[in-house]
Formats: structure tokens, sequence, C-alpha cells
């Protein structure tokens, strides 16, 4: 398989050799390099140059994270907003919540949480049977996030990247907290319209114990 300097997405068809669908074949060295520059990016103390990426395109993509946002608060009421919810990922994708900051690279340090697709749907079958014990009772979050910046991926015409900080209240068996931090995003044009191929959730505490985040962040 040829391996390209960023994440493409592949047609529907899937490889009936192997026993495990979709394959996890994406996740090889390039790919962790790719990640390891965006975060470098997505981190980055810059001024974004205001109007570098067209209204239009920036109104279609807070709209999809606005969508993003609320089907994970929606899925503590119904498992079908979890896969409405990764219909908004291309076929290769990542979510990714670091364990400190600044993120460092998933192959040579602790990670809170690192998915490729194929794990993602595990997750999302998972909750789907309403048997998740460390989500009996499931958890009732509503997110709120400002501060959206968006712009161009430096390598693809096709791609964008974009951050804003967020806080997640969530209740559980008569308990409330809330989580902090600054989600980071890269987008991409598809046949299938937008789509997220990462989500990187940094949280304010990412380097202490965390609670139960057994719910999609």
């Amino acid at each position: 398989m040829k391996v390209a300097t960023s994440p493409v997405t592949p047609s529907d068809k899937r490889s009936p050799e192997y026993r495990h669908q979709p394959p996890s074949l994406y996740v090889v060295a390039s790919f962790y390099d790719w990640l390891v520059a965006v975060s470098a990016d997505l981190a980055d103390a810059a001024v974004r140059v205001p109007g570098a990426v067209e209204a239009v395109r920036e109104g279609e993509i807070a709209r999809l994270l606005t969508l993003e946002a609320r089907l994970l608060d929606q899925g503590a009421h119904t498992q079908r907003a979890y896969s409405q919810w990764l219909a908004l990922y291309t076929e290769e994708c990542a979510y990714w919540v670091p364990a400190g900051a600044p993120a460092a690279d998933p192959r040579q340090a602790v990670t809170l949480e690192f998915h490729d697709r194929r794990r993602l749907l595990d997750r999302v079958a998972r909750l789907g049977t309403g048997l998740a014990f460390s989500q009996f009772p499931t958890s009732r979050t509503a997110r709120q996030w400002s501060g959206l910046e968006i712009w161009p991926s430096p390598d693809r015409a096709d791609e964008w990247r974009a951050r804003y900080s967020f806080t997640l209240a969530e209740a559980r068996e008569g308990h409330s907290r809330v989580l902090a931090g600054w989600n980071g995003f890269v987008l991409r044009q598809t046949e299938d319209g937008l789509r997220i191929v990462l989500k990187q959730i940094n949280l304010l505490d990412g380097e202490r114990p965390q609670g139960n985040n057994s719910f999609f962040l």
C-alpha cells in the first residue's frame, strides 16, 4: 500500500482477507508523523490571519462542529446519535486525548485515549448495548465551546484546521462535575461532504488521574 504524507480517504470496498473490518492499515509511521506535525500546528501560539478561509467555508465548518458536539450530548438519550456522530468522520480518522500538554508523540508517551476508526466503531457498539458497566447509568452531558479559529492546512487545498475552547458538564448517579480544555480538529472535503479527520481533546488537567471518562469527550 502506498503511504501518503497525510491520511487519505479509501474507497468503500473492504478487503475480505482481513478478519476485522475496517482494517487499521492506515495507522502507520507516516500517519503518526502527520499527527505530531498537526498537533504542533494546533497548539501553536500563532495569530491566525483573518479572511484566510472563505466565509462560506467557515460557516460550514462551524455548523459541522456544532453538530458534532450536539450529537455527543444526545448520545445519553439515544444511542443512534453516536452512530450519526461517527458518520461525521472520515474512514481514516483518529480520536486522540493526550495525557498532558504539550501533546507528546503517541508512539512514545502514554495517552488517555487514542482510537482509530475501528476502535471508535467498537466503542459505539459497546455503548449501544446499554450494558457497558462504566456507563450504567449513562452520563448526561452538556458542552459549550467558544473562540473558534479556522485556518487552511499548509499541505492540502481541501483540508482545514480548527480549534476552540470548551467546557463540558457531566451528571451521573447524582454527581456533577465539569471538564474543560480545548479541542483541535482537522477537517477535509470528501465526496460525501465535509468530514472530520482528527479530533484532539486537550484537557486542562490531562496529566492528572482522571475520573470515569468512559463517554465520548
